[in-house]
């Protein structure tokens, strides 16, 4: 048998032989990652999506509330804004407001004259009722401006600043001129006053000690017992003690009694306070017990008041006004020595006599004037005779 002729291969696409495959490969679904694994093995999805319905919800509820807010109808109450009836409503509360302090102004009781005698006297003036004071409201708090926009009304804000400049005296230093029963003490600005305490002139203490804390409060006081300049021929007793001590009381009682001035120094230490006794001139006593910075120098005769005017209790004094009767004796070398340290401390003397007693002169002319004091004299008191000095 023959083969068969091979058939001529042709162009025409109906007689082609469609391939036929005999194998497919098919490709495996690729893996989720190694955390969507574990997301969804927790039940990742579940909670991912109960948030968003929260937050949808938070969502929902802020507006509802914006929206009720923006919508909210206004009032016209008291105050309000730019409407004519919170005006009109304003206006008629003000106007009760004002005739109700106008009512309760027309009622306060007639003012009283108030007197002090003392420049240092405490007066506490009763406080204003709140009606009687003009106070701002709260809409002048706001500001400055007017906000019409925003429906507040036209506010205001005020103020003032003042300066003040004064003259006084407080703790024995003064800023204006200081005059001491109608004296001026020229260029003073620190006072401290040397005070004699014998008997006949205690009457006087509290007279000198008022005028004293009047025009320079609290300033030194030294009592001395006597006036007299002459030099100590021996040691002394100098001590000075304030008036608040013990030893103050034990002094008063003796020296404002009526013990000897003559008594011996040896004596005199064995004095002692007696509760028993009475207390001589107790008023006095009391002030001058009570009164800071006062003092005293125990008892060591009448004639040893330098003691005093040189003591370290009145050295910072510009001026020392010294009030006696300048009846005691006085000497020139003792008076030298007083006048000495005055000018060393840069200090001016004044004296101020109950009486113009025999050393008055002397003391004026020798100690006074040159220290650049003068003399405080009442009009009812006349100068003596400037004394001449022997040739």
């Amino acid at each position: 048998m023959e083969p068969a002729a091979d058939t001529p291969a042709t162009s025409d696409a109906s007689s082609a032989v469609p391939v036929v495959v005999s194998h497919l490969e098919i490709q495996p679904p690729r893996q989720p990652n190694r955390f969507v694994r574990m997301w969804r093995s927790i039940g990742g999805g579940s909670l991912t999506l109960s948030i968003l319905i929260h937050a949808g919800l938070l969502v929902l509820a802020g507006f509802v509330v914006f929206a009720s807010q923006v919508f909210e109808k206004q009032v016209d109450f008291l105050p309000g804004g730019g409407t004519q009836q919170g005006a009109e409503a304003s206006a008629d509360l003000a106007q009760k407001v004002q005739m109700k302090r106008q009512q309760v102004i027309k009622k306060t009781p007639p003012m009283q004259r108030l007197v002090s005698a003392s420049i240092n006297a405490s007066l506490v003036l009763p406080e204003a009722p709140p009606d009687m004071l003009n106070m701002p409201d709260v809409s002048s708090l706001a500001g400055g401006g007017k906000l019409g926009s925003g429906g507040f009304g036209t506010g205001g804000a005020g103020g003032g600043f003042g300066n003040g400049l004064g003259m006084g005296g407080m703790s024995g230093m003064t800023f204006k001129p200081l005059m001491m029963f109608g004296k001026e003490l020229k260029d003073t600005r620190k006072i401290a006053v040397v005070m004699d305490v014998s008997r006949s002139m205690t009457k006087f203490l509290p007279i000198v000690t008022k005028e004293l804390d009047k025009v320079a409060f609290g300033s030194p006081l030294v009592l001395y017992f006597g006036c007299g300049l002459v030099k100590p021929k021996g040691k002394i007793d100098d001590d000075i003690n304030p008036t608040s001590s013990d030893k103050f009381r034990t002094y008063w009682q003796v020296w404002e009694g009526k013990t000897p001035l003559n008594t011996p120094a040896d004596e005199r230490k064995k004095f002692k306070y007696n509760p028993a006794q009475p207390m001589p001139l107790e008023a006095i006593f009391d002030m001058m017990e009570k009164r800071r910075n006062t003092y005293f120098v125990e008892f060591n005769g009448i004639t040893y008041a330098s003691t005093a005017l040189m003591s370290k209790e009145v050295m910072e004094a510009d001026t020392i006004y010294w009030f006696a009767d300048f009846m005691d004796k006085v000497d020139e070398e003792q008076m030298a020595t007083v006048l000495k340290t005055l000018k060393k401390r840069k200090q001016k003397l004044y004296i101020h006599a109950s009486q113009q007693g025999r050393s008055f002169a002397q003391v004026r002319d020798e100690l006074v004037i040159p220290s650049g004091g003068e003399v405080i004299e009442t009009k009812s008191e006349e100068m003596p005779p400037k004394k001449k000095k022997a040739k």
